[in-house]
């Protein structure tokens, strides 16, 4: 190969070579230019725009200023024009407002990256409108300028957002005229408007220094004034608003209109410095202007000053005004009479003095609200109803409680006053409509309660000082009982209506009871009956058993004024004439009654753990002793025993489980020996056990021989040694009442009334060493329940 050939070869090979490279390098930018068309587009799918967002935010900020100068010189231009206070400047001016509004929503949504080109076009068509009106009438040289270099940058804007715009064909909205309510010009309306407020400021001031002079000062009266004062600034601030906006109408006037009439009628009424009253007199003059601009007929003095429904007086008002005053005087004369009287009576220092105080002052509020409002011209007759049923409150107190002579005069001459205000008012009112005090308290006593022990008396300390002058064989039997009987349920419910009161505890179910002060009696068992009753007081709802002294009892429910309920239980002592009295006090948690979070025991008594009751009270039931013999020899206390029924055929099989509470063998003073026993629970043949609590009636030994059963723990006759002697058991309606006012968490009521189980029963043996009751032995059982357990 030559020279030629060879440097032939060698270009063809660097040919093929810088081909290779060519074609290498040319996919090489065809991929770099996929992937930059592919950052373009995912970058057009996040903006609207097609410049960087630094090139967008410049031209806004520069439309921003531009605007700026634009409103400026066009400020100077119109007021150099014929249009300086005409409908056409106010026109131009809101164009601008509109478009200067949408230029703030387009930046607002560019920096949070959410901005279209809907926003753009906006923009565009409020711009558009101020663009029809420049064409239209030429102003100076220099506003003129200002918006050609501001259109110049919108243009650039609706480019750079791709949108489509030509401000010589944009299509102008067609705006619905405005229909001017006001016969005048603007500027004679503006005008007025601007007068009114400075006059008005005018009179604000002059009102504080007279009111400052006046017997009005600090009273409810001269805040009243003021919440009309600015009531009617507020109104008149409105009507200049859409006055400013070409919507005002003549509602806006007349809203006005009404505001002043609540300030006329208090000026009227009320007379004040000659600098003040000049000063409202030249406010109601502008009124009076403004009224004719809006072609409105109007009348201050005659016109209401509110829309509430209800008669209005039917006399002069000059015969309302003396009679208010007369109420008032003599309501303060009747108040010292009443103050003299409570402190000589036994309601000094009592709840019901407390009460009757809160009546009197709920009184006197109502007629400081009548008085207001007649002073302002818009009393109704509600209000004056509102004046008569709180004093109806009083006169009930009146009729309950006969206090001295002088205040009950006093009482009957504000009565004739009030039926007076009734005629005048046009209402028809009798005082002998039924009206129950204690209504004010239905909202006081209503509530969910949880105990507060500390507050509470110390129920181991009541009893220990009450049992000591009992013997000490009786000692621990009598405080057990008590404790267990005086103990408080953890949580209270109560709901009262009227008389109608329903009462749960976290110890027993719900009841419910009418506390109308009707004694109802009910079977105490052995042909004996007792008294309940349960009457609502001024000091809450009170509550009282009686029959037999050694089961009665007394229960107060007493509502507090810092929300506390307190509960007052007073029981007696066994066989002494004593009482023994507790006071717990709640507080109060909710101001409804949560029945079904307090109640732990079911209504129904269904399911099947040992905390409901299934046998029914007053059920009599025959059981064998079935476990152990129950010996004062050998038995000790807590020890446990069983019995199996026999009847009635609905509970035979049922296993009843029981403890021995004491045990004693005789002694040389006594010549008795005793042992006390207990029930537990009953276990029915399908295994379901319930809670069970019962009087044993009497017990016959396997030999049959029987021995003598005292439910109080004491022989009352040596020679009856085979009789029953019985504690009557708590009637149906009153047990369950019982395990929520007076349930400990074991002995529920006096007589295990509710099933709560304490003293079951005393066997006791005269004149032997033990007693001794063996396996086979029968007892005879009266069941005890709360009242809503039903048979199954």
């Amino acid at each position: 190969m030559n020279k030629t050939q060879q440097i032939y070869s060698d270009l063809q090979n660097l040919e093929t070579t810088m081909k290779n490279y060519m074609t290498r390098t040319a996919l090489l930018f065809l991929i770099a230019g996929l992937f930059s068309i592919s950052s373009l587009v995912q970058a057009q799918t996040r903006r609207p725009y097609r410049v960087s967002d630094r090139t967008v935010e410049t031209l806004l900020t520069r439309i921003e200023s531009r605007t700026d100068l634009y409103k400026r010189d066009m400020n100077t231009a119109l007021d150099q024009s014929r249009f300086d206070n005409s409908d056409r400047e106010d026109m131009v001016m809101n164009y601008i407002t509109d478009y200067e509004n949408a230029t703030d929503s387009l930046k607002q949504r560019f920096d949070a990256k959410k901005s279209v080109d809907s926003d753009v076009a906006n923009v565009l068509n409020r711009a558009a409108m101020i663009n029809v009106f420049m064409k239209e009438n030429p102003l100076t040289p220099k506003a003129q300028r200002s918006w050609g270099y501001l259109k110049t940058d919108l243009n650039t804007l609706a480019r750079y957002y791709s949108v489509k715009f030509d401000f010589n064909a944009a299509v102008i909205p067609t705006v619905t005229a405005y229909e001017k309510p006001y016969r005048v010009s603007d500027t004679e309306v503006k005008m007025i408007l601007s007068r009114i407020e400075t006059r008005t400021d005018n009179f604000k001031r002059r009102m504080n220094g007279a009111l400052d002079r006046s017997a009005l000062n600090g009273t409810d009266s001269e805040d009243l004034l003021f919440e009309y004062i600015t009531e009617f600034e507020n109104s008149t601030d409105r009507l200049k608003q859409n006055f400013d906006a070409n919507k005002s109408v003549s509602a806006d006037v007349e809203e006005v209109l009404r505001r002043a009439a609540a300030i006329n009628a208090f000026m009227e009424r009320n007379k004040f410095a000659r600098g003040a009253e000049r000063n409202w007199v030249n406010v109601r003059d502008d009124l009076q202007t403004l009224t004719g601009y809006y072609n409105l007929a109007f009348d201050l003095t005659k016109m209401p000053s509110n829309t509430s429904s209800g008669n209005g007086y039917t006399v002069n008002a000059s015969n309302v005004k003396s009679l208010i005053s007369m109420i008032e005087s003599k309501t303060d004369v009747y108040k010292r009479e009443m103050n003299t009287a409570l402190d000589r009576s036994v309601l000094n220092n009592s709840r019901s003095e407390e009460a009757f105080i809160e009546y009197v002052t709920m009184f006197e509020n109502s007629t400081d609200k009548l008085k207001q409002n007649f002073n302002s011209g818009r009393s109704t007759s509600k209000d004056v109803e509102e004046v008569l049923n709180s004093a109806a409150y009083i006169d009930t107190f009146m009729r309950d409680y006969r206090l001295m002579r002088s205040a009950e005069r006093q009482w009957l001459s504000v009565k004739n006053d009030l039926n007076t205000l009734s005629n005048y008012y046009s209402l028809s009112w009798n005082w002998d409509r039924q009206y129950e005090p204690a209504t004010k308290f239905d909202s006081m006593l209503t509530g969910t309660y949880r105990l507060n022990a500390g507050l509470s008396d110390d129920v181991s300390r009541v009893v220990e000082n009450s049992i000591r002058l009992n013997s000490a064989r009786r000692e621990n039997i009598i405080e057990e009982r008590l404790k267990m009987r005086l103990a408080s349920p953890e949580t209270i419910a109560i709901e009262k209506r009227n008389a109608e009161i329903t009462l749960a505890s976290s110890i027993a179910p719900k009841i419910m009871f009418r506390a109308d002060g009707i004694s109802r009696t009910e079977p105490a068992g052995q042909n004996r009956t007792v008294k309940i009753t349960s009457t609502t007081t001024y000091d809450g709802v009170s509550l009282s058993y009686e029959g037999e002294r050694m089961n009665d009892f007394y229960v107060n429910f007493v509502p507090m004024s810092n929300g506390r309920l307190k509960v007052i239980r007073r029981i007696n002592l066994d066989n002494q004439n004593e009482t023994v009295t507790v006071a717990s006090v709640y507080d109060k948690i909710e101001n409804i009654a949560r029945f079904d979070s307090v109640n732990s025991i079911p209504g129904n008594n269904t399911g099947s753990t040992s905390t409901n009751f299934v046998v029914a009270n007053g059920t009599e039931l025959g059981a064998i002793l079935k476990t152990g013999m129950i010996s004062t020899k050998a038995s000790q206390n807590n020890d446990r025993f069983t019995m199996e029924v026999t009847t009635p055929n609905q509970y035979r099989g049922a296993i009843i489980e029981g403890h021995v509470i004491s045990s004693k063998r005789s002694g040389t003073l006594t010549g008795r020996a005793n042992v006390e026993l207990d029930f537990d629970t009953i276990t029915l043949r399908n295994g379901q056990s319930y809670k069970f609590a019962g009087l044993i009636r009497e017990v016959a030994l396997a030999s049959g021989e029987k021995v003598s059963v005292d439910n109080e723990g004491d022989v009352r006759d040596n020679s009856q040694t085979n009789k029953t002697i019985t504690r009557a058991g708590i009637g149906a309606g009153v047990g369950a009442i019982l395990g929520a006012i007076l349930g400990g968490g074991q002995g529920a009521a006096i007589g295990a009334g509710v099933g709560a189980g304490v003293g079951a029963g005393t066997v006791l043996a005269q004149g032997r060493d033990d007693v001794e009751i063996g396996e086979g032995s029968e007892f005879r059982i009266t069941a005890t329940a709360p009242a809503a357990t039903v048979n199954r």
